[in-house]
């Protein structure tokens, strides 16, 4: 395998892991990246623990942010990261929290960088308890399987790829190991799903521990997806939902991504949450800055919305995919966009299908086959 395909690869299943910061005014920057490991008080009784980027030079896979929430004896713990060598950060940010005589783990999505360390709550010597989405237990039991199908369809387009499944493989394999089994599992999808209310804006998922930690069913950047809010201290934490403007993954939900980010900017403005957390960006988001964050993505969003239907427009008699991933990495509506995950190949392509599957424009039978809006 090329290292440039590798690092494409890389990044596309390690869910583009620069960090994705919209463009903010002077006043109202984010709170500088931290440190792989640091543990961050985000609120009293909150901890940010800082995962990392990816590193392929150094052959480190990324490592995404997991967050710590003392509510009356329990321990609440969102996502576990990967690879052994978070493990003693997470064991840093649960001694400083002592005491607790429980711990409550949820799992925000089954991806590997978010539930590697899955069996670390069975060794804190408390009962604990294990919630996430039916709809990503098979992601987070078959890594493997799950990214390669993503892969599989891009595979076409990039020459001298391998299949999916080997790219995806070897990707797995970087983890050193995934414990993502836990001894007591609870699916989220067996509970009573309820309205929830922040501020003014309205979402449903689940209350947990009398309502002290609510879960949100998101949905965005997996079909599972949830993200977490905690009411007492107003932290919300969005996972995933902001890896990038658009989402990647074949199982994604791009306008349910998009509207979990604007219920998240309107909460912010009506000060039912005063701080941001997420799975990849390595900061605590709040005030000004994290609507404008968040409301960079949407913007971003939006805008390759207009760019790919413009470019379908102006080839009425069709337009081939790699033609389509070449003037969409052009276009001047994504100028501004943050981040850079369009320059990833493998990425672009996945994008760019899901673009096209949410316009109801059907994917080509033969790779080369020209795409455009039916007549």
């Amino acid at each position: 395998m090329h290292l440039f395909q590798l690092v494409a690869c890389t990044v596309v299943f390690l869910l583009a892991v620069i960090a994705v910061t919209a463009v903010v005014p002077d006043n109202a920057r984010a709170t500088p990246a931290y440190a792989y490991g640091d543990v961050v008080e985000v609120a009293p009784d909150v901890l940010l623990v800082i995962g990392r980027p990816l590193d392929f030079a150094k052959r480190e896979v990324d490592v995404a942010n997991a967050v710590f929430y003392k509510s009356g004896s329990t321990l609440v713990v969102v996502d576990t990261g990967g690879t052994a060598g978070f493990v003693p950060f997470l064991d840093a940010a649960a001694a400083r929290l002592r005491p607790y005589d429980k711990v409550l783990l949820v799992s925000s999505h089954g991806h590997a960088d978010h539930v590697g360390n899955n069996n670390w709550i069975d060794t804190l010597g408390v009962p604990a308890r294990h919630v996430m989405s039916l709809h990503d237990l098979a992601a987070m039991r078959d890594q493997v399987g799950y990214f390669a199908a993503g892969f599989d369809e891009a595979a076409p387009y990039l020459a001298d790829m391998p299949s999916g499944r080997a790219y995806a493989q070897e990707i797995v394999d970087l983890f050193g190991g995934l414990h993502v089994e836990s001894r007591s599992l609870t699916l989220l999808e067996s509970l009573p799903l309820e309205s929830v209310t922040i501020g003014s804006t309205a979402w449903n998922g689940w209350r947990l521990l009398d309502g002290a930690v609510l879960v949100l069913r998101t949905s965005g950047h997996t079909a599972g997806h949830v993200a977490v809010f905690l009411p007492g201290p107003k932290v919300l934490h969005l996972a995933d939902e902001t890896t990038g403007f658009y989402q990647t993954f074949p199982d994604a939900r791009p306008a349910a991504n998009l509207l979990s980010l604007q219920r998240a900017v309107n909460a912010l403005k009506a000060g039912a949450v005063t701080a941001v957390t997420d799975g990849h960006s390595f900061a605590v988001h709040r005030g000004d800055e994290a609507v404008a964050y968040l409301t960079g993505l949407t913007d971003a969003a939006i805008a390759f919305d207009a760019a790919v239907t413009r470019i379908l427009k102006e080839n009425p008699k069709g337009i081939t995919i790699p033609k389509l991933v070449s003037q969409v990495g052009r276009a001047p509506e994504l100028a501004d966009a943050p981040g850079g995950a369009n320059a990833v190949p493998v990425f672009s392509y996945m994008e760019v299908m899901n673009k096209l599957r949410e316009l109801g424009v059907g994917l080509p039978a033969k790779p080369m086959a020209p795409v455009s809006f039916p007549d």
